[in-house]
């Protein structure tokens, strides 16, 4: 009993550090992130070519959304019991889903994007029309797989994960029902890109809403995770000092720790 108590608090303080670290670097990654222009194909070749932070910039919210995974696999394993769990669970199944999603969109946006733009920005004069027309192709791409990773990663992983959290009486309903909201607006803003094509005025507030929520949510849930990982080693420490002064009487069987 006692080594699953304890495997159980590893759990909940690496998940909740990577929650923690992952939403931070989430966060700084996409405000210092550089706007590029709207139904301006060289301006946003010319800004990403410009930007000799954009590749950085993304490499880390890359690790940010890979270890926010941490966090929601830790928030999974404190949902137990009931209609909860199962949603738990296939947010879990939809968050693994999304990431894969994200890691492609990142690397495309950040990495391909990158080298596209600078060839077009060093290109020979009668040879720019085809280097743009690259950057428009992989543009493209991106923006149909940001799409899809604002349709399942931010939207349905955390509209699932957040009425799990409603639902569970673990944590305050209120805040299964941020996430929730964060998550309409998300599978919204994903919505209105996949139609569209583009980046457009409604789908770029959507995604500044919805995101930026989210990330904070998943900020306050790592500090909540933490804070269990926290008590559930107090109790071993108490039970710990029990059983060596009463040989046999530890009060580790009785402890309820999916309740913390």
């Amino acid at each position: 009993m006692t080594q699953g108590i304890g495997s159980e608090r590893w759990i909940y303080m690496i998940g909740g550090v990577a929650a923690i670290v992952g939403s931070v670097m989430g966060m700084v990654g996409n405000l210092i992130h550089p706007s590029t222009p709207l139904n301006d194909s060289q301006g946003v070749a010319q800004t990403i070519a410009e930007s000799d932070a954009w590749s950085p910039i993304h490499l880390t919210i890359l690790f940010g959304i890979m270890l926010m995974l941490g966090g929601l696999v830790a928030l999974y394993h404190s949902i137990r019991g009931g209609i909860a769990s199962v949603l738990a669970r296939f947010g879990l199944w939809a968050a693994a889903v999304g990431i894969a999603i994200g890691v492609i969109v990142v690397i495309l946006d950040g990495v391909a994007a990158k080298q596209l733009a600078d060839e077009w920005a060093t290109a020979p004069p009668e040879e720019r029309s085809i280097a743009l027309r690259d950057v428009l192709a992989n543009e493209t791409i991106n923006f149909a797989l940001a799409s899809s990773f604002n349709i399942v990663f931010a939207g349905a992983t955390f509209l699932l994960l957040g009425l799990a959290v409603a639902l569970s009486g673990t944590y305050p309903g209120w805040l299964g029902w941020i996430a929730v909201g964060a998550g309409i607006l998300s599978v919204g803003a994903g919505l209105i890109q996949a139609f569209t094509g583009e980046p457009t005025i409604a789908s770029r507030i959507l995604t500044i809403i919805g995101p930026t929520v989210i990330t904070l949510w998943l900020l306050v849930i790592g500090i909540l995770l933490t804070g269990k990982a926290r008590r559930i080693d107090l109790i071993e420490r108490v039970d710990g000092s029990d059983s060596s002064r009463w040989p046999g009487h530890g009060v580790v069987q009785g402890s309820d720790t999916s309740a913390i």
